[in-house]
């Protein structure tokens, strides 16, 4: 097994060669930079540290009110007795509760850096009596070791937190994050309140977690902008510390040994998607596996003592992830028919009288969620907008039907479009998958997961497995199961991580009683193999120039976002009131501070719809500046590309689709006063 293992991690490193070449050229850069310029400037460091300062009283307040949470529903001491899952609990549902108290004050319009210091004020007093009463657990009999080979696993965990705490410190440039994850509060803190953006249809999602990003970028802007920056990634990223800690708490919870709990959470620490959306300064999708492996452990936990505090936690816990994402819907369920499955074991008394009660923690996590979806219903006519307006219409300026069906079939496009491929997803996704390429899944999970099925399936074979090993690792595969079916984009089916860690660590400590050989490093040699892709991505990134302030702010981003010149150009040239239309510049509207036009995610849309009803350039521009548009930024080289281009239409002549693409291109050229241009991207006035 352990011979396997490594060969299998040396072949995942030399399909990922690319990624650590460039992470040597990294390292070189990153030398030569750091000794023309040297290695700090104060007032970078000083800004990352306020934002890492405001961040940690945000979590502490967090503590406070899910410690005030689950005190009131597990005991009445005067001191409580914790340990590494309720620490993590009453973390998670803490942050559950405040996100609420920012949903009501973004509709109160009370989204001020004064109404962020006081609901601050009040979370660090409710955190400050939490910390004082708390007494730390002594591991039982069942879950006390003397082994103390535990040092592998917990360094790799340390590497993997402290790379994406500094990449999220650094100014943001992931895409999701630039379109709406940190430009939606950007624009809810200029509006102080909750509101609608026009046409950036994310405005309608569940953004629990997002209002965390909004309650730091509050106090770190009342510091200075570049502080609030700082405080949001940092935030968001603690949501990576609390996963790894429900992992652990989990498996030692489950009488697993602490070498295993160790390289349970270091398989997941290790998966180089976790560090990019750790590190992405407002992804949410870890905060989403957090509240799901909590409540898979409820379920599980319900399994072996039908108590109410189980049922409790499983409402709370889904609840909340409805909160962060519509696809907590599956996890729900998932939780539900789990619990259910557990009732129908019951005697017939028994079965009436507890599936009453798995019902209401249906209900109960429906009616927890239920804020942002009503505020949606409200707002467009449906409470999952902007999905499936084909069979549930519903209408808001920049979205319609044809829009809905058009995100639909856009997310086909992640994986392989061979359907053979497809039943190979499981080993594609952990060997195959690479960052930014929607083919290849956006990112890589690693092989550790490949090994440990194997381990899982070895255990539960030999009976090794119980009850709660077995949920954890079922509610796991059918997570996976759900995602490779729907949209297999591999940063959403990180909410299967969790259970399947924590299973993977109770198989290998199974077969490890029962005499197996080398299983630690069987486990170990592939994590390392993961950690080292990440690595190479933190090292070819080099987000600690940023920041500990050796590369300025403006010279990051122009490193790492092709467009940034021009979004300098536009700040710093155009007049105030000059208005941009942006097409295909993946709509990021957070660093631009001009007015501007920009559909979402399908963003030649209107110059699609524009370009069909006009029948020259001119009145293409006419109807630009009837809407207010002075200038555009475009990138066109894909869009006057004919073999890639989405103005094109087969179905019709090709001297028709070459004409529609000159027609737009003298729309960008004739008439206009070119600003900027090159081979990618163009930036021009219209003509008054």
């Amino acid at each position: 097994m352990a011979v396997g293992s490594v060969a299998l991690a040396v072949a995942f490193l030399v399909y990922h060669r690319t990624d650590l070449e460039r992470s040597l050229l990294g390292l070189a850069g990153i030398y030569a930079f750091v000794s023309s310029r040297g290695i700090t400037r104060l007032p970078e460091v000083a800004a990352s540290a306020a934002g890492t300062g405001v961040a940690v009283l945000i979590v502490l307040a967090w503590y406070g009110a899910g410690d005030l949470l689950l005190h009131r529903w597990a005991q009445r001491d005067s001191f409580v007795v914790v340990d590494v899952l309720s620490v993590a609990r009453a973390l998670a549902y803490g942050a559950g509760l405040w996100s609420l108290v920012w949903f009501l004050l973004g509709l109160a319009g009370l989204y001020t850096t004064l109404t962020a210091v006081l609901v601050l004020t009040v979370g660090i007093a409710l955190g400050t009596q939490a910390l004082l009463r708390c007494r730390v657990a002594a591991p039982s009999a069942s879950v006390a070791d003397s082994d103390g080979r535990v040092t592998l696993a917990p360094s790799m965990i340390v590497v993997a937190l402290v790379t994406a705490f500094t990449a999220a410190l650094a100014p943001p440039t992931a895409k999701d994050a630039l379109q709406y994850h940190i430009a939606l509060p950007q624009a809810f803190a200029e509006a102080t309140a909750l509101v609608a953006i026009p046409y950036n249809i994310a405005s309608y999602f569940p953004l629990g977690v997002e209002m965390h990003g909004l309650w730091a970028m509050l106090i770190g802007r009342g510091l200075d902008a570049r502080v609030g920056e700082a405080a949001f990634g940092t935030v968001i990223f603690a949501f990576f510390p609390i996963l790894l800690a429900v992992v652990y708490g989990w498996a030692r919870q489950l009488a697993v040994p602490r070498p295993w709990a160790f390289a349970g959470t270091a398989i997941v620490a290790s998966v180089p998607t976790v560090y990019d959306v750790a590190a992405a300064s407002g992804y949410v999708d870890l905060a989403l596996a957090v509240y799901v492996a909590l409540g898979v452990e409820a379920a599980a936990s319900w399994w072996r003592r039908p108590a109410a505090q189980h049922l409790v936690n499983a409402a709370l816990s889904m609840g909340f992830a409805l909160a962060v994402k519509l696809l907590a819907l599956f996890s729900l369920l998932l939780v539900v028919m789990l619990l259910l499955l557990r009732v129908l074991t019951l005697t017939s008394g028994e079965r009436r009288r507890l599936a009453g009660r798995v019902v209401a923690v249906f209900a109960a996590a429906v009616a927890l969620g239920a804020p942002w979806y009503v505020r949606t219903w409200a707002a467009t006519g449906s409470p999952i907008f902007p999905f499936f307006l084909d069979w549930w219409p519903a209408s808001v300026e920049g979205w319609d039907v044809e829009r809905s069906l058009m995100l639909s079939a856009f997310n086909t496009q992640y994986g392989p479009a061979n359907p053979v491929l497809s039943l190979l997803t499981p080993v594609l996704v952990s060997l195959t998958g690479w960052r930014e390429v929607a083919s290849l899944y956006e990112g890589v999970l690693g092989p550790t997961f490949l090994v440990g099925i194997l381990l899982m399936i070895w255990a539960l074979r030999r009976r090794l497995l119980d009850a709660e090993f077995v949920i954890a690792a079922a509610a796991g595969v059918a997570i996976v199961e759900w995602w490779a079916l729907t949209a297999p984009i591999l940063r959403y089916v990180l909410p299967a991580l969790g259970p399947l860690a924590v299973a993977i660590a109770g198989a290998a400590a199974s077969l490890s009683r029962i005499g197996v050989p080398r299983l630690m490093l069987a486990l170990m040699a592939p994590t390392a193999a993961s950690l080292l892709v990440a690595l190479s991505w933190f090292v070819a990134d080099a987000p600690m120039l940023p920041v500990l302030g050796s590369e300025p702010r403006a010279e990051y981003l122009g490193r790492r976002l092709d467009y940034y010149p021009y979004y300098r150009l536009v700040n710093e040239t155009l007049p105030a009131d000059a208005r941009v239309w942006l097409i295909n510049m993946r709509r990021d509207t957070y660093h631009l501070q001009r007015p501007y036009f920009s559909d979402y995610l399908f963003e030649d849309y209107t110059l699609r719809r524009w370009v069909r009803t006009s029948a020259s350039p001119a009145a293409v521009r006419a109807k630009a500046r009837e809407a207010g548009i002075t200038h555009i930024l475009v990138r066109h080289d894909v869009l006057l590309d004919y073999n890639q281009s989405s103005l094109v239409d087969e179905a019709r002549p090709r001297a028709e689709n070459l004409a529609r693409l000159s027609l737009v291109r003298s729309f960008f050229i004739d008439g206009t006063t070119i600003l900027r241009a090159d081979a990618k991207f163009l930036l021009a006035a219209l003509p008054r």
